[in-house]
């Protein structure tokens, strides 16, 4: 009986991984982004601009290694990985700005936050991978437009 169990399941995982791998929630994904732009919500301060650019980093890196080609050809250019990494560099240059700092002259505090938002981005990112929550790609629309200097 327990074969028989484990033998249902994997035939019923191996026929899974083909239709999940077509599975193409672009359109989703786009929708966020646009979303976020739109919003009057707009990074402020430094630990915003810190957001920013821990978020842009994960999806720099998440993007490309959990979503299929499909999706990716299909995004926003603005999702890309060259524009995600320009704009996670972007980000934190204008951070370290604002803060008045060089990069190699964060705080201890600044560092724990920078690693606390980099954890909620990945926890986010877990989301957009499973098709349930879009939040991430929002609060990239948000900061789609990194500032160019105060």
């Amino acid at each position: 009986m327990i074969i028989r169990t484990l033998a249902v399941a994997a035939l019923l995982a191996a026929t899974s991984l083909p239709a999940m791998a077509e599975f193409d929630d672009s359109s989703n994904i786009n929708g966020a982004f646009a979303h976020g732009k739109a919003s009057s919500d707009k990074p402020v301060t430094a630990n915003h601009y810190w957001t920013c650019a821990a978020f842009w980093h994960v999806w720099s890196v998440f993007a490309y290694d959990e979503l299929g080609e499909v999706v990716l050809g299909k995004l926003d250019p603005g999702l890309s990985q060259a524009a995600a990494r320009d704009a996670s560099a972007q980000w934190e240059r204008q951070a370290a700005l604002k803060m008045g700092l060089g990069m190699g002259e964060l705080d201890a505090e600044t560092e724990v936050y920078i690693e606390n938002q980099t954890e909620t981005a990945w926890d986010l990112a877990e989301g957009v991978f499973w098709g349930e929550d879009y939040s991430l790609v929002a609060i990239l629309g948000q900061c789609a437009t990194p500032p160019t200097g105060d």
